[in-house]
């Protein structure tokens, strides 16, 4: 580094002797370079070093959290809603982006209000309905804003909105760079953080009801059709699931009573009716896989209606896995800066 910095030097020294002409922006950038190589010459080893611990850290960190949530997995779940819910507004008010503040205390109340309703005992029989479309519409605003992000990052790469900048300028951002992160970043956290939020609201209903428990046996019996998610008797239109995991159509058993509209209903395979809005949301949107009654595993093919259902279900998918990086990421980072500020690292 010694050498690099000598050579910046050199070129530095022939700017001023009129050699080399040189915009103010690039000698300052070489003044920059010239110092930071100056402040790092004969760090090779110790950032070797931090290299090595920060690798150790993020494996070790993997295996700790991996056991946490076989374990204790409750434990580890609210601990990761809590941080995605906490970290990123704390980080929002210290760096003061207003705009992120602003919509996290929108959603907060909204959310706050629905999370209130699903614990309500005893729970109204509108409130499962009402919780997996509130968070239906989070997921579908989150995905279309994400998309668009998506999109206007990809105009960026291929050139779009791009200015060169002018002999002697700083290059400027692109408008598409910071609407497209705006966006993107947007659409991925309140996607999130509703993925989180609606596992604890469809325990807690289920919980309610008593036709559900994580483990062991229901605490109430389940009549012969009445809905376990929300507790009402499902209406006489029935879909069954074939053995290929197609979903049939519905069968009316009886015509419904002065004309008023019939609610559709499915039937497991393992015998079970639902109200087929319940069974969906219970699915697709509380990311169970499974009866909520004999937790006989539910094939989710039956509620792809159309090919966008698959690709919405592979989005959900990568976002559980940014949970992850944002949740975690941050804090294991953070120890490892405290653990070289400790030990004098820099």
């Amino acid at each position: 580094m010694e050498q690099r910095a000598e050579s910046i030097e050199h070129i530095l020294h022939e700017v001023e002797e009129g050699k080399i002409h040189l915009s103010e922006g690039q000698i300052h950038n070489l003044e920059n370079q010239a110092k930071y190589f100056h402040e790092h010459a004969g760090h090779e080893s110790t950032h070797s070093k931090m290299a090595m611990i920060i690798i150790f850290a993020l494996v070790a960190f993997q295996f700790v959290l991996l056991w946490w949530k076989k374990h204790h997995y409750r434990s580890y779940q609210a601990t990761t809603t809590i941080g995605l819910w906490i970290i990123p507004f704390a980080f929002a008010l210290q760096s003061g982006m207003k705009q992120f503040a602003i919509v996290w205390v929108i959603f907060t109340i909204l959310n706050s209000w629905i999370i209130y309703k699903a614990t309500r005992k005893p729970l109204h029989h509108m409130t499962p309905k009402v919780v997996y479309k509130w968070y239906w519409v989070i997921y579908q605003i989150s995905y279309v804003t994400g998309i668009i992000g998506y999109g206007m990052m990809f105009l960026t790469f291929m050139g779009f909105g791009v200015t060169p900048p002018k002999e002697g300028e700083e290059p400027k951002t692109s408008f598409l760079v910071t609407w497209g992160l705006t966006f993107l970043t947007y659409g991925i956290y309140f996607g999130i953080l509703g993925r989180d939020f609606v596992e604890f609201c469809t325990e807690s209903m289920a919980s309610t009801l008593g036709y559900y428990t994580k483990e062991g046996f229901p605490r109430k019996h389940l009549r012969l059709g009445v809905c376990a998610i929300c507790g009402i008797h499902v209406s006489n239109a029935i879909s069954t699931i074939d053995a290929h995991g197609h979903l049939q159509a519905p069968v009316v058993l009886q015509p419904s009573p002065n004309g008023t509209p019939i609610e559709p209903s499915i039937k497991l395979n393992c015998g079970h009716e639902f109200h087929e809005e319940c069974i969906r949301g219970w699915c697709l949107i509380g990311k169970k896989d499974m009866c909520p009654y004999c937790k006989e595993k539910v094939d989710l093919r039956a509620f792809k209606t159309n090919p966008w259902d698959t690709t919405q279900q592979l989005y959900l998918n990568l976002l559980d896995a940014l949970r992850y990086m944002i949740v975690w990421q941050p804090v294991i980072m953070g120890l490892v800066q405290f653990g070289f500020y400790m030990t004098g690292l820099e």
